[in-house]
């Protein structure tokens, strides 16, 4: 039961960080993205009202 217990209160912990996703705070987005292009996508989907994901990608 204790096992049970832990498990569940650690995914509660976890659930923020992995919902969250996105910049860290005070951290520019923009190396941010381009540090993290897959991560920034995927947040981008999910944000697209972020400033970040606004902005036309550069070929």
């Amino acid at each position: 039961m204790k096992l049970i217990f832990a498990a569940l209160a650690a995914s509660m912990l976890a659930l923020p960080v992995a919902v969250a996703g996105g910049p860290p705070q005070g951290e520019d987005p923009d190396a941010w993205c381009e540090a993290n292009s897959d991560e920034c996508a995927t947040w981008c989907e999910s944000n697209p009202e972020a400033e970040i994901c606004k902005e036309p990608e550069c070929d």
